[in-house]
C-alpha cells in the first residue's frame, strides 16, 4: 500500500508540486505565527518604552520651567543688596529696623549669597509674623538663616526681633 501511494504521489508531478507547496505553505505559516509573536511581545515591550519615555519627558518639562521660574525670581531682583529688600520689606510693613547691616557675601557656583542682620526693637507678635510671612514670600529670593525673639522687661507682650537673611542673586 505504501508503494502504491509513494508510486501516486511521486509518479504524478501535480500532485507532487501541490504537496511541496502545502508543506512550504505550512512551515511558512509556522515561522510567520512565531515571528508574529515575538513581534507583538516587542512591540508591548517598546510601547511601555515610550509610555515611561513620555513621562520622563513631562517631568523634565515640569523641572525646566520650575528652574526658569526660581531663574526668573532671581531677575526679578531690582533691589542692590539684601539690605535694600529688606528696607523695602519693612517700608511696606509700616516698620523701622534699630540695625540693618550686612555681613557678609559668599559664592556658590554662579549664584551669589548676600548676608544682612536685621534688628527690630518694640515689636508686637501679629507684627512679627507678618514680616516673617512678607520675607520668605517676597518676590526676591530672601532667606531667613536665623531669628530670635526675646521680650522686654517692661511689657512682655513687646519683642526685640533679631533675624539674619539672605539675599541669593546672580552676579552682575
Amino acid at each position: 500500500m505504501k508503494a502504491v501511494i509513494s508510486k501516486i504521489i511521486f509518479s504524478d508531478r501535480h500532485t507532487l508540486v501541490v504537496l511541496s507547496a502545502a508543506i512550504v505553505t505550512a512551515i511558512a505559516a509556522f515561522i510567520i505565527s512565531v515571528s508574529s509573536n515575538d513581534l507583538g511581545r516587542e512591540n508591548e515591550n517598546l510601547k511601555k518604552e515610550l509610555k515611561e519615555i513620555q513621562e520622563l519627558g513631562d517631568e523634565l518639562i515640569h523641572i525646566k520651567d520650575t528652574v526658569k521660574s526660581k531663574e526668573n525670581k532671581i531677575g526679578l531682583t531690582d533691589v542692590s543688596g539684601v539690605v535694600s529688600a529688606l528696607e523695602q520689606i519693612l517700608k511696606n510693613l509700616g516698620l523701622e529696623a534699630k540695625v540693618i547691616k550686612p555681613f557678609g557675601e559668599v559664592r556658590i557656583n554662579e549664584f551669589k549669597e548676600e548676608d544682612a542682620e536685621l534688628q527690630i526693637e518694640n515689636i508686637d507678635l501679629n507684627k512679627t509674623v507678618n514680616l516673617l510671612y512678607k520675607i520668605e514670600n517676597s518676590p526676591v529670593p530672601l532667606k531667613i538663616k536665623s531669628a530670635a525673639i526675646k521680650t522686654t522687661f517692661e511689657n512682655r507682650n513687646i519683642f526685640t526681633l533679631n533675624i539674619t537673611a539672605s539675599l541669593m542673586s546672580k552676579p552682575r
